[in-house]
Parts: structure tokens; C-alpha cells; sequence
């Protein structure tokens, strides 16, 4: 049932906000919103007047353990309860081996100095309260089916303090827009917020109208919706535990939950069935920690749905608070526009603020609150002057950056502390022992880039290492901007490594999801490794010397150097066994790269890197005949291995001077006539496919030991009577992807090619056309301009006129051409079939040349 903006709250609920604070059974039931300065601040001034025998806390009972930790002297906020639990369920694919496979769940259930239950654990266990959590076990509700809602990923992190009810209730909309609100967040910082210190020391009053605001919420959901996504379960829950302990604790009780569910619980408490204590231990209990949090990680702008946004900003007003300040919101104002300008200068950004725009902000900012009633400038009154006095020309031209910055600014950085008896797995201890030593800063969630010089500092090598490893673990520490990319062979040139890099809650919570596998970064990288190992097997790649090498190239930038030997040592069985032409010439690449990077990899020690290399060159070229009776559609992959392999025989024999160099006996040299004998093989052999054929010709050519005289000899052979068009095509593609020059510096073959081309009839060129375009794909505009004008040469016409036709048929595509052919054909057929062959005899061949190249 909705109602309308200015109605009253029906009987029942007003029946409930009269029973809030108890006078007969002394439950004072507070409804907060979460981490809200003012809940907090108002609990506050409760609980010293109350004095209560217990402080209840919507929280999961199974994580009372955890209670002591956050009055601990060393607990610095914003920090979060960290719950993870794993369960086996049928695996998706049931042809696959395994029935089951592991599914996880990962909430978070946050902190912050001015959080309401932050206040009502360390103010109660002060006052000398005893402290419970009244809310369903985590265990219990962790797989409950409303958190596999649709676009919500399985493993995903979600929070415990969930309030997106406001975002959606009708009733608070039509109040936000009745009030000229951009949002229900503006709304509440106006009703709540924004109210004055004097105003927040009547906790009766505050409470009552939070609980009307909920209430008001709560009338959009029928009773179906809120058993289905277990809002009932738990308020029959927390009203158990109620019961139970007021059965049990002479004295106030004060109870602590969010503002949707104290309706139900004051209707509730004295009907429930007390409930049973929860024990210490739980079998089946979900695992949790107390780790260190973020504000980053708390504003609800970055999707946290129980957040404040801007909780930097929030923070400042809760220390205001705190000092008893009669103008809070005017000083918060004041010291952020100060903060922000001071920020814009010193990052010498464009749009810097200068101190008059500040001034003129903190007076629009300061209108605006007396426009709109507020007891001073509130969040959306400080955001509205910034973007008046800030920002020139359209909002939404040219200032992404600049909201950017605003919104991070307001956000805050900050990142809290918990004492070393939170009981972290020792795997976080190590990771956050080597982020301090990689420079990572772990009290503050900025993100920073680090430049690190790979070649000439081992220092930044251990810090390159640690952000590999951190990323090969996907814990999401840091991002590779630059540098050589060892893994993927490219790049190498490059002498500088960058990564942008910050600590987070998110990281701690992916490391604890690998702590079983091990105590340290390095032992938990040595298991995926091993895993990977295992699995080459099992994907039927035990014999891969690609994969092999990649897992060993992988080791070597997460630092795992201890393990290079069994590593290397796999490799090299690998390359015995490898029968695949292409995963040994990767491999060959590779280790080169290795090889050529030691210093920067660490393999500087291991002389079986140096007998690999030497091995490899003989392994190829024993795979090399099995490329010759490539099928057609294997022959693009074909020659791709064959240029891959001369171009390796040339980088091990630059090697092979370095090792001659270094034994002074130059007795590693590779020879490279094994691979010119095999060459010469494919080359003129009968069987071998057309496309392998032109490559090993152009290389022949291009490495001097063919003369123009031998090549051209090929190309008639190819070209020439009796050729066959289909494979003089591909035997022209296999040259251009290995020499495209050719067809320019080598008469001889552009003669053959035309001389094929005339031959054909329409119907052949068409056939045809595509693989012609393919080929002359892999010439340069210059060098396509410089055909046409050769081609119109071998048909009469000048350069010129040939240079014009290019111009004329440069921006037709593909497409194009060959529906033009395509039509070409069908009327040419019309003709014949109305006796007009004759018209036909017009020389089509020279037509056709011409719109080849």
C-alpha cells in the first residue's frame, strides 16, 4: 500500500513508532541508516543517556567471534567483516568428467567511524553493555537464490548492509521530487543530515522521523516479495533473539538495525519464540576476517548499495560533529573548496581554481543552503556551487575530467588498519609485506603508476616480479600500461615497465581466497603453476614445447626462478616429443626471448637455457618436410610457420656468434644450409602445395642463393601453358606473403601473371578475383599505384593513364568489384541469348588486368 507525500502514517505504524523507546520492557529499538553521521551521532547521545545492559546489532550471529576485534585499540576504520564460504554443486557441463565443481560467496559487511554499528560495538562496550548480533547466520543466507539475481555474477562480492528499498520506494521519489531533490540521497541529507547539532541531541525525535521515513519505504512491498527475498525470515530471526535476551538481561536493551526492518521487529519482538544462543564454534560456519576497508570501497556512487556517496566528505562532517562544532556543515564547505583548489594548482590542471572561485562558491554554496532551509551548506549545496563557480561552458562538454577528480576528491582515500590478532592468513602478511617494499602505499586507495627500469636496477625487477605475480593471481592490485611484453614476443625493445597499482579491500579478499594454497605470493603462484603443468596434460598438450615454454617464461616474471629447472627440464621433453612444426618455432621464439632478456627474466644461471637453444633449430627443421603436402586450407598456416622459421634460423645465428664469442671457439654456430636444402626441396618439388612453394622460392631469392634467372624459371613453370590458374594463384600468394616486392622487381613474374590473367575467361576471373586481392593486399598504396602503372604499360596505355585507373578504382571495395564482375557475367549472358554475341568481341582480358590490380 503507497501512500502520498503529507499523509499520515497508517494506525499500525504509528501504533509501532510509539512503542520505539519502551518504558515498561526498556527495548529501544533505533532505526539507522548505515553510516550515516547523524544515525551515529544521535545513537551516541542515546546510549550515554540510556546506559543499556546490551547493545543488539543487526549483524550475522555466527560472526560474534569477530565483535572483540573492533574495539580493539589498534582497529583504525573503515574496515569490514570479510565472509567467504564455498560449496560443491553439479557441474554445468555434464559431459565433462568432474560432477561437481566449487562454487564461492564473498560478502562484505563494512565499517566507518560515523557507521551506527561502529558506534553502537565501541560506545556499548564502553558504557560496559554486553554486544550481540541478532541476524541470520552468514552461513545461512549466503546461498539464499535473491543473491543470484539476474547480471549479478556467482562469485561476486556483494555487502550485508544492503538498503537499495530507498532507491525504489514510490513514496520517497514523489517526496524527492515534491522537494526539488536530485535524488533520495539529497532528500535524506535534507531531512536528516543537515539538521543541527542541538537538533541531533533529541535522539527521540531523530529516531521517530528516521522510522517514519522507513516505514513510508516499506509500505511498497507486499508481504510475498519480502519472505521471497528474506526480509521476513530475518526480522523473525532478530525478533527471536530480542526475546531471548530481554528473557535474559536485567536492564535497557537497546537494539540497532536498519530503518526498513524495525516496523516488523517492534510488531514482532514480544510474539517470537525466544531463540537459542548461537554457539562459539558452527559447523559449516562461512570463514571471516576483519580486514582493512576503504572509503573507495564505501561510497554508494562506486555501486556500493548500502553507502553513503561521498564518504570522505562525510567523514569530515562526523569529525566536525565529534568536536562539538555549532557549524559543522559551513566548515566542511570551507575546508573542501580550499582542499579542491589547492589540489587543481598543485596538479597544474587547466581548470585550476583560483581563491576568488572559492570564495564565490562558498557563497553560492551557502545561499543555496538558506534557499533551501537547510541548517547549513549540505553535500548537494557544496556540489551545486563547484559546478557554478568551477566549471565554464556546458557541464557536459570537456569536464569528465574534471568531475572525475571532484568525485574521487570527495570520496577519499582513505584505508583503515586492524591489529595483527585479527587473525589475516599469513598469505595477506606476506603480499602486503612486499607491496610496502614494491612502493604500493597500503593506507591509501589511490591508484599510482610505477615506472620500473627492468634492465638496470634489480630492484625494480623485484617489483616488477610482485606485480606479475599479483596479476597472474588476478587479485586485481595493478594494471600493465607498457613495456616489453615477454609472454606475448612483442615489444622487447622497450627498457621501462609501467603499472598502475593500488591496495584495496578487494585484493585482501582475493588473497584470502588463495590462502589454502599456500602462506606466501610465491607459494600460491608455485600452485597455479603446478596446476597449469597438470593441466597441459589434461587438455591433451603434454607435449607442447609452446605451452612448456610459456609456463617456464611465466615463472620467470613472478619470479619463480627456483622453480626453472623442473621447468626447464619439462621443456626440454617437451621439444623431444613436440610433432607440431609451429609449437617448436614459438618455442625456438621464445626462448630467444628468454635468452636475449636473462638479466630482466633471472635466468642468468641455468646453462640448459643455452642447450635448449641449441636444440631447437635441429627439432624445426626435422618437423620441416611435413610442411610440403600442406592441404589448401592449411596453407596460409603453412607458410606463416615457414617465415616464422627462417626468421628464427636468423636470430639463432646471431646467437650463435654470441655463444662462439663466449667459448672463443664459435663451435655453435647454426647452419643455415639445412634449411636452404629444404627450400630448395619445396621449391621444385611436385607434391608440394602451390602456396609453400612460392614462399620457399621468394626466400631462395631474397637470401641470395637464387639468381633472377632461377626464379623467373619457376615462375614460368607457374605461369606459363598448361598452368593451372587455381594453383598459380595460390602459388603467387605464398610469394607475396613472403617477398611482395617481387612483383615489382621481378619482370618475369608480373609478365607471367598478366599472361595467366588474359587467359582467363569472365567466368575463371571471377572465380579467382578474390585470392587476387588477397595477395595484393600485402602491397603498400605506393607500391599498388606503381603496378597500375605497369600493368597499363604491358596494355599500351602510358604510366600516367595507368596511375588514373589505380585513382579511379582505389576506393571501390571488395564487395563492389565483385558484384560488378558478378553483373558483368549475367549480361554478357542476356546478349548471347538474344543473338548479340558479337558485341562481346571487345578484348574483356585487358579489362580484367587492369581491374585486378
Amino acid at each position: 500500500m503507497a501512500i502520498e507525500p503529507g499523509q499520515a502514517l497508517p494506525a499500525a505504524l504509528e501504533a509501532a513508532r510509539s512503542r520505539l523507546f519502551g518504558e515498561d520492557d526498556e527495548v529501544f529499538f533505533v532505526p539507522v541508516r548505515h553510516h550515516s553521521p547523524a544515525c551515529a551521532f544521535a545513537l551516541r547521545g542515546l546510549l550515554r543517556e540510556v546506559k543499556p545492559a546490551a547493545v543488539l546489532i543487526e549483524g550475522p550471529d555466527d560472526l560474534a567471534a569477530l565483535l572483540p576485534l573492533l574495539q580493539h585499540e589498534k582497529t583504525r576504520a573503515p574496515v569490514a567483516w570479510l565472509c567467504q564460504t564455498t560449496r560443491q554443486v553439479p557441474a554445468e557441463d555434464p559431459e565433462t568428467e568432474e560432477k561437481t565443481r566449487t562454487e564461492s560467496r564473498t560478502s562484505f559487511f563494512p565499517f566507518c567511524d560515523y557507521s551506527p554499528e561502529w558506534i553502537a560495538v565501541r560506545e556499548g562496550a564502553a558504557l560496559g553493555a554486553q554486544l550481540g548480533l541478532i541476524d541470520l547466520p552468514w552461513s545461512d543466507k549466503a546461498w539464499h537464490r535473491n543473491n543470484e539475481e539476474e547480471g549479478e555474477a556467482r562469485d561476486a562480492a556483494r555487502s550485508l548492509m544492503e538498503e537499495r528499498y530507498f532507491a525504489h520506494s514510490r513514496y520517497l521519489n514523489a517526496l524527492t521530487a515534491q522537494l526539488g531533490c536530485v535524488d533520495h540521497q539529497e532528500l535524506w541529507d535534507r531531512l536528516f543530515e543537515l539538521r543541527s547539532t542541538a537538533a541531533l541531541g533529541d535522539w527521540r525525535a531523530f529516531f521517530s522521523d528516521v522510522f517514519s521515513w522507513c516505514a513510508m519505504a516499506r509500505l511498497d512491498y507486499e508481504p510475498e516479495v519480502l519472505e521471497a527475498e528474506l526480509s521476513l525470515p530475518r526480522e523473525r530471526h532478530m525478533a527471536g533473539h530480542i526475546r531471548r535476551w530481554r528473557n535474559e538481561v536485567k536492564g535497557p536493551i537497546v537494539v540497532v538495525t536498519g530503518g526498513f526492518h524495525t516496523p516488523e521487529l517492534v510488531a514482532q519482538w514480544q510474539k517470537a519464540k525466544p531463540s537459542k544462543a548461537p554457539a562459539a564454534t558452527r559447523d559449516g560456519a562461512a570463514d571471516a576476517w576483519l580486514i582493512r576497508y576503504s572509503f573507495e570501497r564505501l561510497d554508494a556512487l562506486n555501486g556500493y548499495a548500502s553507502g553513503m556517496p561521498s564518504p570522505g566528505y562525510y567523514q569530515q562532517v562526523w569529525e566536525r560533529l565529534e568536536a562539538g562544532e555549532d557549524d559543522p556543515f559551513t566548515a566542511v564547505t570551507l575546508h573542501s573548496l580550499t582542499r579542491f583548489a589547492r589540489q587543481t594548482r598543485a596538479q597544474d590542471q587547466v581548470d585550476a581554481v583560483s581563491t576568488a572561485l572559492v570564495q564565490a562558491a562558498a557563497a553560492q554554496a551557502m545561499r543555496l543552503a538558506a534557499l533551501r532551509g537547510n541548517a547549513g551548506p549540505g553535500r548537494q549545496d557544496l556540489l551545486d556551487a563547484i559546478r557554478s563557480c568551477f566549471i565554464k561552458g556546458a557541464i557536459d562538454e570537456g569536464t569528465r575530467g574534471f568531475t572525475a577528480d571532484l568525485r574521487n576528491f570527495l570520496s577519499g582515500t582513505r584505508i583503515g588498519d586492524v591489529p595483527p590478532s585479527a587473525g589475516s592468513p599469513p598469505l595477506i602478511e606476506d603480499a602486503r609485506r612486499l607491496a610496502r617494499a614494491a612502493g604500493v602505499r597500503l593506507d591509501d586507495s589511490t591508484a599510482r603508476v610505477a615506472r620500473l627500469d627492468l634492465y638496470r636496477k634489480p630492484s625494480h625487477r623485484e617489483r616488477s616480479r610482485f606485480f606479475h605475480a599479483m596479476a597472474y593471481l588476478d587479485a586485481g592490485l595493478g594494471t600493465w600500461l607498457a613495456g616489453p611484453d615477454f609472454l606475448g614476443n612483442s615489444r622487447l625493445h622497450i627498457l621501462f615497465e609501467e603499472w598502475r597499482a593500488a591496495w584495496s579491500p578487494l585484493v585482501e579478499a582475493r588473497l584470502i581466497e588463495l590462502a589454502a594454497d599456500g602462506a606466501s605470493v610465491e607459494a600460491v603462484c608455485m600452485a597455479k603453476l603446478r596446476k597449469e603443468e597438470v593441466a597441459l596434460a589434461d587438455q591433451g598438450r603434454g607435449r607442447s614445447a609452446s605451452a612448456a615454454v610459456a609456463l617456464l617464461l611465466r615463472a620467470c616474471l613472478v619470479g619463480l626462478q627456483s622453480r626453472l629447472p623442473q621447468l626447464l627440464s619439462m621443456l626440454s621433453t617437451h621439444l623431444d616429443e613436440d610433432a607440431a612444426l609451429g609449437s617448436v618455432v614459438d618455442c625456438g621464439h621464445r626462448l630467444v626471448t628468454l635468452w636475449r632478456a636473462r638479466e630482466p627474466l633471472g635466468v642468468q644461471q641455468h646453462p640448459q637455457l643455452r642447450s635448449l637453444l641449441e636444440r631447437v633449430w635441429p627439432a624445426a627443421l626435422f618437423l620441416l618436410p611435413d610442411l610440403g603436402p600442406s592441404p589448401e586450407e592449411g596453407e596460409a598456416g603453412a607458410v606463416k610457420q615457414l617465415l616464422s622459421l627462417r626468421e628464427l634460423g636468423r636470430l639463432l645465428a646471431s646467437l650463435g656468434e654470441e655463444f662462439g664469442d663466449s667459448d672463443g671457439d664459435g663451435g655453435h654456430a647454426i647452419d643455415l644450409d639445412l634449411l636452404r636444402a629444404q627450400l630448395e626441396r619445396f621449391a621444385t618439388g611436385a607434391a608440394v602445395a602451390p602456396a609453400v612453394a612460392g614462399a620457399a622460392s621468394a626466400l631462395l631469392f631474397l637470401d641470395g642463393h637464387w639468381d633472377d634467372h632461377a626464379l623467373e624459371t619457376v615462375v614460368r613453370q607457374r605461369f606459363g601453358a598448361g598452368a593451372q590458374p587455381r594453383e598459380a594463384v595460390r602459388f603467387l600468394n605464398g610469394v607475396m606473403a613472403a617477398a611482395p616486392e617481387l612483383l615489382l622487381r621481378l619482370p618475369a613474374l608480373l609478365e607471367g601473371l598478366d599472361g595467366l590473367v588474359r587467359g582467363w575467361d569472365a567466368e575463371a576471373f571471377v572465380a579467382h578475383l578474390p585470392d587476387l586481392r588477397q595477395a595484393f593486399t600485402r602491397l603498400k598504396p605506393q607500391e599498388t599505384s606503381d603496378l597500375a602503372g605497369r600493368v597499363a604499360g604491358l596494355h599500351g596505355l602510358g604510366e600516367a593513364e595507368g596511375e588514373s585507373l589505380y585513382q579511379v578504382h582505389y576506393e571501390t571495395t571488395e564487395h563492389d568489384l565483385h558484384e560488378g564482375a558478378q553483373l558483368q557475367l549475367a549480361l554478357a549472358e542476356c546478349l548471347r541469348r538474344d543473338g548479340l554475341a558479337a558485341w562481346l568481341a571487345a578484348p574483356a582480358a585487358a579489362t580484367n588486368t587492369e581491374s585486378a590490380s
